[in-house]
C-alpha cells in the first residue's frame, strides 16, 4: 500500500524579504513498507518528524530526495495527485479545520460531489460513510452542536465516502478529550476489522497503539524502532531515552516487576495485568 524509500525532506529557512536562509532537515532517510490492510501507530516526540512523514503518504508534501509510492503511484506524479489522494485519505488533529459543510451530510458528501458522481451515488455514499462511523442519527445536524469526538468522526465519514484504500489519521485526538478520544479510535478500529482499511496512525499517545499490528517509533527525522507493540513497549529504558513512555498499565506491570513480582513483560491492557497479579497471588480472577 506505502512504499517508501529513503525519503529525505528539507524545509526551507528564509528571511523576512523570503530569500532562502538555509534548510532544516524534517526527515532523514527514511525507508519503510505498508501492506494492505495494515493498521499502523507512528510514535514520536513532538518534532520527531512524524506529522511531516504523514503529509508525504498523500502527497502535500513531495521528497526532497527519495520516493513515495502509494498504491504503487509516485506522489511526485502530478497527473496522479487527485488518484493517490482519493486512495489515501487525510483526517487532521483540528476536526474544525476539516469539515466545511453546515449539515452533517452535505459535509460528508463534499468529495463524492469534487469526483462528479452523480447524486444518487453520492448520497449511497454519504450513507455509507455515516454508518461507518455510527453517525446516521446526526446526519441532519449542524456540525456546531456536535462534540470534537462527533466532529472528528464525521471528518473520518467523508473520507471515507470517497472509498480510500488508506486512512491516515495524523494525531486525531490531540485536541479532543478521553470521551472523544475513545469515540475516535474505536471508529477506526471498526473500519480496519469490518472494511479492511489500512489505518496509519501518527500518534503521541502510546494507548492508542496498543492495539496496533505494527509501530514505528520516530525520532530525529529517523525509525528509531520498530515491531509490534508487545516487542516495542517490552522496551521501557529505550523508550524513555527517546522522550517516549509507555502505557500506563505497562508501565505499573514494569514497576511491580522491577519489585520482584513475576510479572511477564510487557503487560498491554488493564485485563493482563489482572491475570498476572492473581498468579502471583496463586489465585484466579472471578
Amino acid at each position: 500500500m506505502i512504499h517508501i524509500q529513503k525519503l529525505i525532506h528539507d524545509f526551507l529557512i528564509r528571511d523576512e524579504d523570503g530569500n532562502v536562509e538555509g534548510t532544516v532537515r524534517a526527515i532523514d532517510g527514511i525507508s519503510l513498507d505498508i501492506r494492505p490492510g495494515q493498521f499502523i501507530a507512528v510514535l514520536g516526540h513532538n518534532g520527531s518528524g512524524k506529522s511531516t512523514m504523514a503529509k508525504h503518504l498523500n502527497a502535500l508534501l513531495f521528497p526532497t530526495e527519495g520516493e513515495v509510492l502509494v498504491d504503487g503511484m509516485d506522489t511526485r506524479d502530478e497527473s496522479k495527485l487527485w488518484e493517490i489522494r482519493r486512495r489515501a485519505g487525510m483526517v487532521f488533529q483540528n476536526p474544525d479545520n476539516q469539515i466545511i459543510g453546515q449539515v452533517v451530510e452535505e459535509d460528508v458528501g463534499f468529495g463524492p460531489e469534487n469526483m462528479g458522481l452523480p447524486t444518487e451515488k453520492i448520497w449511497a455514499r454519504v450513507e455509507e460513510g455515516l454508518q461507518a462511523v455510527d453517525m446516521v442519527k446526526h446526519r441532519h445536524k449542524s456540525p456546531n452542536r456536535l462534540s470534537g469526538g462527533q466532529k472528528q468522526r464525521v471528518s473520518i465519514a467523508g473520507v471515507i465516502a470517497m472509498h480510500p484504500h488508506c486512512i491516515i489519521l495524523d494525531e486525531p485526538t490531540a485536541m479532543l478529550d478521553p470521551s472523544g478520544r475513545k469515540e475516535v479510535i474505536a471508529a477506526a478500529h471498526k473500519l480496519h476489522k469490518e472494511e479492511g482499511i489500512t489505518i496509519i496512525l501518527i500518534t503521541h499517545n502510546m494507548e492508542e497503539a496498543v492495539g496496533a499490528d505494527h509501530i514505528f517509533v520516530m525520532d530525529k527525522g529517523r525509525i528509531a524502532m520498530q515491531g509490534s507493540p508487545r516487542e516495542i513497549f517490552a522496551q521501557v529504558k529505550e523508550l524513555q531515552e527517546l522522550g517516549l513512555t509507555v502505557p500506563e498499565v505497562t508501565m505499573v506491570g514494569h514497576l511491580l516487576a522491577e519489585k520482584g513480582l513475576q510479572i511477564p513483560q510487557p503487560v498491554l491492557t488493564t485485563e493482563e495485568l489482572t491475570e498476572a497479579v492473581m498468579a502471583c497471588r496463586g489465585g484466579k480472577r472471578k
